[in-house]
């Protein structure tokens, strides 16, 4: 991979948890591929892929493909095919089946009682009890496994069964997809996988699995009587573990964790993946404390791992450029070019649980459904704001260092860099305590792409357990229109934001051109009332208004472009989902 040039970015996919909805993700992975693909000049399509959960798997399989392939050619079908083989069809699918006996007979029994759910969320609700509450459970993810309790003799909970889940068919079935463990490397131009999981004896702050080998030794103590899961005790002796290993410090500054492993193996998968009611999570031991800890699914502390992808991206780029300076540039040694050649950050983020869904619920089922929601939603918007701030200030300052620079102030310049920061705090395994060290650690992010999934009519508590082909066909098919609608309605904001700092146009004519656009360019309108004629017609007087504006050709295409593809997608559609 080239590190020169004031261009060179990596690119993230960043995908949430949500089990069944995971499907959206591979909906979704078609056409942000498509598009990397298009935009790419060198067949670099994905630099980071970070992932929790459903998200975490999907993301191994994806890295897994590129790894086998040496490219991300066929990727976007190898995930469809793993998704494929998780379908699984219930008995309410063959009782509920178009013109069946019994859907007829419950839609019937629906015009008599309005308050009865439609026949679909019936055939929804019964296939999710069928895989939850029966031994059968879903063959390529889990078996259903009931447990009996007395702690209390309570008659409604411990006298009836609860359940647990035995995740070895879905271990089985991922390694036919991933030859584990996964190890990259930066100088094989090979792209880095993130996972996030959750210790749950201290959740202080999360553990990541990472895919590139530190570039540091780990913290001095080690605990030397521990038989560590691959690692041979011989090496833990003679100390060979503490450089070029992969491990995970986490916790706060006064309870350290240290957890070792090698490369990210399916153990590593599944204990981001796995959530509370699971009998085999993952266990691993802590070198720090000489304790056994458990993991848990990441997204229960992190379900959209951004913070975790910025994090490790500036932790390795800051030691690698610092190793590194010396092989990338002999003749400048300097802040200014530290910081131009850390990479800027272009993201993508699949968020599978609704932000905005529009009815109030009003039973137990949507009152549980929407509390799911709300606790896995994306919680980013804060991150990446604060990401963009800090890349305008980096900027900035590089070209102030710059400036001073010419006018002959390099000595000045130093001396102001070199500085103690007043702030001298541990952060991760990195002190900062000068102000170049303060620079050097501000991640930089170029652009962030949001998909986020709308709610269907079909909302159904228990919808990340119903892995039967016609919902994850849905999810796909959902997945795939969304994101285009969402790429197209940023390509607009992107576009207008570069006319508005080239000057070209000013802050109002954008936020005027961008309401103008908001018939054509909002998933929400398309998905609740898409009917063809309504777009187009839309989009013809939003073309009107913008050929009329007094701006340069190439500018006005910048603008119609978006919602020209979008009626291409709906007249493809023939206006329905």
């Amino acid at each position: 991979m080239s590190l020169s040039g004031d261009n060179y970015f990596q690119r993230a996919l960043v995908f949430q948890g949500g089990g069944a909805l995971g499907a959206y993700e591979a909906g979704t992975y078609q056409q942000i591929y498509r598009k990397a693909k298009k935009e790419s000049l060198d067949g670099r399509l994905f630099d980071i892929v970070a992932g929790t959960s459903i998200g975490a798997i999907n993301s191994s399989v994806l890295i897994g493909h590129y790894l086998e392939n040496n490219s991300w050619d066929g990727s976007d079908e190898k995930l469809l095919e793993f998704w494929e083989g998780l379908m699984c069809s219930s008995i309410a699918d063959s009782l509920f089946h178009r013109d069946s006996l019994v859907r007829i007979y419950w839609d019937n029994m629906k015009i008599l009682n309005q308050d009865l759910a439609d026949a679909e969320n019936a055939r929804r609700f019964w296939s999710i009890f069928e895989f939850a509450f029966s031994p059968r459970g879903v063959p390529n993810m889990f078996k259903s496994i009931p447990h009996l309790g007395s702690k209390f003799l309570n008659p409604f909970t411990d006298f009836l069964p609860w359940w647990k889940y035995d995740f070895t068919p879905l271990k089985n079935y991922l390694s036919k997809f991933v030859d584990f463990p996964i190890k990259t490397r930066l100088e094989d131009g090979q792209p880095r996988l993130l996972l996030t999981s959750v210790d749950i004896q201290d959740f202080s702050s999360t553990v990541v699995f990472d895919s590139y080998e530190k570039l540091h030794d780990a913290p001095e103590k080690i605990d030397y009587r521990l038989d560590i899961k691959g690692i041979d005790n011989k090496d833990i002796r003679n100390k060979n573990i503490t450089k070029g290993r992969w491990y995970s410090e986490y916790g706060n500054s006064e309870n350290r964790h240290l957890i070792f492993y090698d490369g990210i193996g399916a153990d590593q998968v599944l204990a981001s993946a796995l959530g509370k009611y699971a009998v085999n999570h993952s266990h691993i031991e802590d070198s720090n404390t000489g304790t056994t800890r458990q993991l848990w699914d990441g997204g229960y502390l992190s379900n959209t791992p951004l913070r975790e992808l910025l994090t490790a991206h500036r932790n390795y780029w800051m030691e690698y450029t610092k190793i590194n300076q010396k092989k990338i540039d002999e003749a400048k040694e300097n802040c200014t070019e530290l910081i131009a050649r850390i990479p800027e950050l272009e993201v993508f983020i699949v968020n599978l649980h609704p932000l905005t869904p529009r009815d109030i619920p009003t039973d137990k089922d949507l009152v549980d459904d929407r509390e799911n929601d709300i606790f896995f939603h994306d919680r980013t918007a804060y991150d990446e704001q604060v990401a963009y701030a800090f890349t305008d200030f980096v900027n900035m300052t590089r070209d102030l260092i710059n400036l001073a620079r010419s006018k002959g102030l390099s000595t000045e310049i130093d001396e102001i860099l070199n500085k103690k920061a007043k702030t001298i705090a541990r952060i991760g395994e990195y002190k900062f305590t000068t102000n170049r060290d303060l620079f050097l650690g501000k991640p930089r992010i170029s652009k962030v792409w949001r998909i986020d999934r709308l709610e269907t009519p079909e909302a159904t508590f228990g919808k990340v357990t119903d892995f039967t082909p016609n919902s994850v066909r849905k999810l796909i098919q959902a997945g795939q229109f969304d994101a285009r609608i969402s790429i197209d309605r940023m390509e607009l904001i992107f576009g207008i934001e570069d006319l508005i700092s080239e000057g070209i146009m000013s802050m109002e004519e954008g936020d005027e051109i961008i309401n103008e656009a908001r018939e054509v360019i909002t998933t929400e309108q398309l998905l609740y009332r898409m009917k063809k004629d309504e777009v187009v017609h839309a989009y013809n007087k939003y073309k009107e208004k913008i050929l009329a504006k007094d701006l340069p050709v190439e500018c006005k295409e910048i603008l119609l472009n978006p919602g020209r593809d979008i009626v291409n997608l709906v007249s493809e559609t023939n206006g329905k989902l």
